[in-house]
């Protein structure tokens, strides 16, 4: 059986309908709060002058309101700081960021 599965624009036809039931689960799973917070982070990491508001909400995939509720998360912890309109990660932010990433990496190589 024919299974269509866009990506990027360009429909792609996979004979495994488990195979595309499967990663359709995948695009559809909800993140966990801490994934979150890495994606937030990761958007801020490399950026030399930080990022603003929107910038962040498109690297990271999330509404106005969501982003509000996390940042408001990560600068009362300590993990951002905020000058003038402009986000940028503290090296606490930092250290938390690969202490997620690590222990993902753990976990993919457990499962």
């Amino acid at each position: 059986m024919l299974c269509c599965f866009l990506a990027k624009g360009k429909a792609k036809l996979y004979y495994s309908v488990s195979w595309c039931a499967n990663s359709l689960f995948l695009l559809f799973q909800k993140r966990d709060r801490v994934t979150i917070i890495a994606d937030i982070l990761k958007s801020i990491r490399y950026s030399k002058k930080g990022r603003r508001k929107t910038n962040i909400m498109q690297s990271a995939n999330l509404n106005y309101d969501q982003l509000n509720k996390y940042l408001d998360l990560l600068i009362r912890n300590g993990y951002v700081i905020v000058e003038g309109q402009i986000y940028k990660p503290t090296s606490r932010g930092l250290e938390f960021l690969e202490t997620i990433e690590a222990d993902y990496l753990k976990l993919r190589i457990k499962v």
